[in-house]
């Protein structure tokens, strides 16, 4: 199933005034319908009805929670037997990602680092962040200290996610140290300046649709490949944005809303060609957030925040650390 999220407060809609927008599930590719007619046949109502509870029976199997009794079905047979099922919450335990193993991409700084960090928070054994600064930030720095306090490992390797080769190479290194990979979060991307679109020239454009988009698809693939490899069921998880979906009016980046368009169709198609490896991918689209990166345009801009905050229904841009939820979940 591939799941697109939009997040607020960052978010532009007029049908959802509250804190996400989630888009409606797509169907599975390999989905049938038919269309049968319906017999006052007692026979083949009976007939119909075991058919159907047949069906039911192998679907329950084939998808059934790890977690399993979980919910209201743990409550019914405790109900039955008490002593079959302990009263204990276990809603965190579906969220955790106890000795996973994991990529992040663009993890030296901003929504990378961030969304990193709280992956080890889940219980990560390890993060892999991929970046294309040869030395990590003092940030990444503070918060691998931080989190080897928990139990988890923050690792950096400088990688350059246009370089297909060099991408996938890592996640052999990563595959052979570990023994697995579990989930993968594409968050590399870059924004050029405000540059009217007539104007933009194919060397900017390339720049950016090369990180933005094919970054995306090689760093999936490092990851993807790995989960095939051992057999894993796995998460993987492609950064979009909000303009992937609509159009900033007055924001001159036909490079980077193009690019990131691409990245939520590049999503749709990944996950119908890796579900039968029982492989999910899912897009995240934020939409105005502080970060280091759209620093450097709200700082030398004094009336950009204003405009970027009354563009959204709760009148403010969002936190980087509204971020954390959505990418557990």
């Amino acid at each position: 199933m591939m799941r697109t999220a939009h997040l607020l407060p960052n978010f532009r809609s007029s049908f959802l005034p509250s804190s996400a927008r989630v888009a409606r599930p797509l169907r599975p590719c390999s989905a049938r319908f038919t269309h049968r007619s319906i017999s006052s046949s007692t026979s083949s109502r009976t007939s119909d009805s075991s058919s159907t509870r047949q069906l039911r029976d192998a679907q329950n199997k084939n998808t059934e929670s790890p977690l399993a009794p979980i919910g209201v079905a743990a409550a019914v047979q405790a109900k039955q037997d008490p002593s079959s099922v302990p009263a204990r919450p276990k809603i965190f335990d579906e969220f955790a990602l106890r000795d996973r193993v994991g990529i992040v991409s663009g993890g030296n700084n901003g929504l990378g680092l961030e969304m990193a960090m709280a992956l080890c928070e889940a219980g990560a054994r390890a993060v892999y962040t991929f970046d294309v600064e040869p030395e990590p930030s003092e940030d990444w720095v503070a918060v691998k200290e931080f989190v080897e306090k928990m139990g988890s490992r923050l690792e950096y390797a400088n990688v350059d996610v246009t370089d297909q080769k060099k991408v996938w190479e890592h996640g052999d290194i990563i595959g052979d140290k570990e023994g697995r990979m579990d989930f993968c979060v594409a968050a590399a991307g870059v924004m050029e300046p405000h540059t009217p679109c007539l104007g933009y020239t194919a060397e900017q454009y390339r720049r950016v649709t090369s990180i933005n988009c094919d970054g995306a698809l090689f760093t999936a693939q490092a990851a993807g490949r790995q989960m095939e490899r051992f057999g894993l069921p796995g998460s993987i998880v492609l950064i979009a944005s909000m303009s992937g979906s609509i159009t900033n009016q007055g924001d001159a980046r036909v490079a980077y809303n193009s690019s990131k368009s691409a990245v939520i169709q590049m999503a749709r198609s990944l996950a119908c060609e890796l579900a039968p490896l029982n492989i999910r991918v899912n897009s995240l689209s934020p939409g105005h957030i502080y970060t280091k990166l759209t620093a450097q345009y709200l700082d030398t801009d004094p009336g950009l925040l204003d405009k970027w905050s009354n563009l959204n229904p709760m009148g403010r841009i969002g936190r980087i650390d509204e971020i954390r939820g959505p990418i557990i979940w």
